[in-house]
């Protein structure tokens, strides 16, 4: 076993970091037991506290990951069953349109056919209260949201409802369940929403051509469960893989659900973790991306390791992809795939079968053809999207967190039904509808 000096591992994160702009970073390895930590630059430009294990970060959608895992635990517990109707532990959907016989594994897998709406999944604005009921008002409105959908995509609102059926199940806040029920496995210098506001922090930093500049962070109950307000430390987030290699039980959580691969995110989703194909082997795990801040977590189940790393900067993938791909060669003979952003004209075929509306009632992005390859329009402006295969078009290479879309699931006539905006989808609405920027 490659034993990792924790001077060396600081010394390739400060590489790594300073190559992106990153103003602070913790990078951690356990295997079979032992722990590397490495720690670089500060926690805050202006207060220029420095990094240190203690240091915690917010960790975004990684949040689902341990909201999946307090699930598993309530369910060997025998407080519930994944396989338990979502309405048995969420008594807001009583009578919803679309809720029908959907399961709490369902809303795991990101494949329970929620209504997908921008106001449900990004109105982290509009609903920033922290009030006890912020929660039950979120899960009410998810309930109205309509008719099912009919294809797998990420969600933030599903695993608010799963925060929800926490409540449901223990019969205490989101946030207390959560500390309780990873509490005895080891973590204990991770916090829960508003619980997450006291002691000090790293600070979110966006890059801007003057520099980082601190990031405003996300606030609102109402989006706990689906990573807002989540912080952790990088001896934490090991723990939290540790008693994934060392607990059989939550290998089910590992299991596939759903095989639709979204280009620089996932190869498949299982319950609250990615699958990753990586060349010489596989790892589990993911990422939480908020306001200034990324953090990543591995796990390789047949190595007994798991990395993790958290950053304090809007460039933060861009440096874990770099990091990871030098350490888990040169620590488990293990290739990460790069990043495809070369585009290559032709390699789409007929570019015309993607053109058309896809949207939801209140998002809609339109594509046309504009040769060499596409445009795309949604609220966010207009933007030239090149082919990099039949599937992928890289949209902006310099953007770390979403610089291609996925089309996905083509019809007979090989017309994509799918377009997937970073890992969310929207439907295909018809080649004659125009974006009306609503």
């Amino acid at each position: 076993m490659v034993v990792v000096d924790d001077g060396d591992l600081a010394a390739l994160l400060g590489d790594h970091a300073d190559r992106h702009s990153v103003p602070g970073a913790a990078v951690g390895i356990v295997r079979d037991g032992t722990v590397s930590v490495g720690c670089h630059g500060v926690a805050d430009v202006r207060l220029r506290e420095p990094v240190t294990p203690e240091t915690r970060f917010a960790i975004g959608s990684l949040t689902k990951s341990m909201v999946a895992t307090v699930l598993a635990r309530l369910a060997e517990a025998g407080r519930l069953s994944l396989d338990d109707p979502a309405v048995a532990h969420v008594p807001e959907l009583v009578g919803s349109e679309w809720i029908g016989a959907v399961t709490l594994r369902d809303l795991l897998a990101n494949r329970s056919g929620l209504p997908l709406r921008a106001r449900l999944e990004f109105d982290f604005d509009g609903r920033r209260d922290e009030s006890v009921d912020a929660l039950s008002r979120m899960a009410a409105d998810i309930g109205d949201a309509g008719p099912p959908m009919d294809f797998w995509s990420y969600t933030n609102a599903g695993w608010n409802l799963l925060g929800r059926a926490i409540e449901g199940a223990t019969g205490l806040a989101w946030e207390d369940a959560m500390s309780r029920w990873l509490a005895e496995p080891g973590l204990r210098e991770t916090s829960f929403g508003s619980s997450s506001d006291h002691g000090a922090r790293a600070s979110g930093h966006t890059m801007t051509a003057a520099g980082p500049v601190p990031a405003k962070p996300l606030r609102g109950r109402a989006y706990g469960p689906a990573g807002v307000g989540t912080l952790s430390t990088i001896t934490d987030l090991l723990r939290f893989g540790a008693i994934h290699l060392d607990d059989s039980a939550l290998a089910a959580l590992r299991v596939v659900h759903a095989s639709q691969a979204i280009h620089g995110w996932l190869d498949e989703w299982c319950l609250g973790w990615a699958r990753f194909d990586w060349v010489g082997g596989q790892a589990w795990g993911w990422d939480g991306v908020v306001n200034g801040e990324r953090s990543f977590l591995r796990i390789l189940p047949e190595q007994r390791a798991a990395v993790a790393l958290l950053t304090n900067s809007s460039s933060g993938r861009a440096m874990g992809r770099s990091l990871f791909t030098e350490l888990m060669e040169s620590l488990f003979g293990i290739g990460v795939p790069p990043l495809r952003l070369e585009a290559m004209t032709g390699a789409a075929g007929d570019l015309s079968r993607f053109a058309g509306v896809y949207a939801w009632p209140d998002r809609q992005i339109e594509v046309t053809v504009t040769r060499p390859g596409l445009t795309i329009r949604s609220e966010r402006g207009a933007a030239e999207a090149l082919p990099v295969d039949e599937r992928i078009f890289v949209v902006d290479a310099a953007d770390a967190d979403n610089p291609t879309v996925t089309f996905a699931d083509p019809d007979a006539g090989g017309r994509p039904r799918l377009l997937y905006d970073m890992l969310w989808g929207l439907p295909r609405t018809g080649e004659d509808d125009r974006w009306t920027g609503r």
